[in-house]
């Protein structure tokens, strides 16, 4: 039962000069997104957007529904029965 944690992927949206233009930039962004982030580089501000992954839904399995036991128990039965 042990899930595997993968690192976040993020999305470049924009660069910008000046930090200002950028967090101009995030405050419309943080909306429709989960996390926005400002990353101070050397010539300027990237703008960068992640969204959590979408959820895989399980099968609905029933308990104690193994068709290879009851496949097997049923030969069994019918073998001890002869």
């Amino acid at each position: 039962m042990s899930e595997q944690k993968s690192n976040k992927v993020w999305k470049t949206v924009a660069l910008f000069k000046t930090f200002a233009e950028a967090d101009k930039e995030r405050y419309t962004l943080i909306e429709n997104h989960a996390l926005v982030k400002i990353r101070r580089l050397t010539n300027g501000y990237k703008v960068k957007i992640w969204d959590p992954p979408p959820k895989e839904e399980k099968a609905n399995l029933k308990k104690g529904d193994n068709n290879k036991r009851k496949s097997k128990n049923k030969k069994l039965r019918e073998e001890s029965s002869v």
